[in-house]
């Protein structure tokens, strides 16, 4: 066979026809993800979460084939640090999460120096309260803009601090003197505390006022494993208590279950339960569950407008 350059010609203006389609094709949005993601935004008390008994690991087996838990904390961060993560944790481009936690302020409550028997490393997380609440404001215009704006969002005070307890454990921890000052205090971290309360009341976002929720009982002390960070009983406590606040606020993202899937404000199953997948009609029970998803999808959205 003989190719004329005529020929190859039009071999060349047909090959070329081709590569609009292809950059087309690829540049078609990702398919959206399988299951709607819960993110948790956070400082230590966030990241240790999935520990056993931890509160994170307790909301993500609620969510069992509904909804992916993101871990999202930063151990030691305050709000001032936590700003850097925004454009890429929740970059306007992207899609919007179902649900976001927001748990700071332990660490921006740190004591301002000097404190007695420490140096100024001890403070350096600290955040004034006027700032703290400037920060948690940014933090909520980031999570509003992201995608369709969508995202709900719990914010969630940090939980008290047992200042003596705390103390012992540093003069452990990093050989600090007995009568070293501690760089956390319980009247210190309650107004932080009651400025997220206020700072939800203001711009309408709903609040777990987790301060007040440890202080109800009167052995909330024992549910700090350091004086800080819960243990597996506080764990319990904060898993509850924002399964509580989801379910009091944000109805329609109540996981669902077999035998729920007529229920438009719960979440569905990502995909069919299997006793309800018939040997001679499998294609129609997932068929069914399909439309059914689709149904609650758009409940939901229409929720949240």
């Amino acid at each position: 066979m003989v190719l004329t350059l005529t020929g190859a010609a039009s071999l060349g203006a047909a090959a070329l026809a081709f590569v609009p389609v292809l950059l087309v094709a690829r540049r078609r949005p990702p398919p959206p993800p399988l299951r709607p993601e819960i993110v948790l935004f956070g400082d230590s008390i966030t990241q240790q979460s999935f520990m056993p008994g931890g509160w994170g690991a307790s909301l993500a087996e609620r969510y069992q084939r509904t909804a992916d838990v993101r871990l999202r904390g930063y151990s030691g961060y305050n709000t001032r640090w936590a700003l850097r993560l925004l454009p890429r944790l929740f970059p306007a481009s992207g899609a919007a999460p179902l649900l976001v936690t927001v748990l700071l302020g332990a660490n921006d409550a740190n004591l301002p120096p000097p404190l007695r028997g420490q140096d100024e490393t001890a403070s350096r997380q600290f955040v004034p309260l006027d700032e703290y609440v400037g920060n948690l404001r940014a933090i909520l215009r980031a999570i509003a803009a992201v995608g369709d704006g969508s995202a709900r969002v719990l914010l969630i005070t940090p939980p008290p601090c047992d200042e003596e307890a705390w103390g012992r454990y540093c003069v452990g921890r990093y050989g600090l003197s007995d009568d070293a000052e501690p760089n956390r205090s319980f009247g210190n971290t309650r107004r932080y505390a009651e400025a997220v309360v206020a700072l939800g009341a203001e711009t309408g976002t709903p609040t777990l006022d987790l301060h007040t929720a440890f202080t109800a009982h009167a052995d909330w002390r024992a549910c700090l494993s350091d004086g800080l960070h819960p243990n597996a009983a506080g764990g319990r406590l904060i898993g509850k208590a924002v399964f509580d606040q989801i379910g009091k606020h944000y109805p329609e993202l109540l996981p669902g279950a077999f035998g729920e899937e007529d229920n438009l404000y719960q979440l569905p199953m990502d995909f069919p339960d299997h006793k309800s997948i018939k040997p001679e009609s499998i294609d129609a029970a997932f068929k069914e569950h399909a439309q059914k998803a689709e149904a609650a999808r758009l409940a939901a959205m229409a929720v949240s407008l």
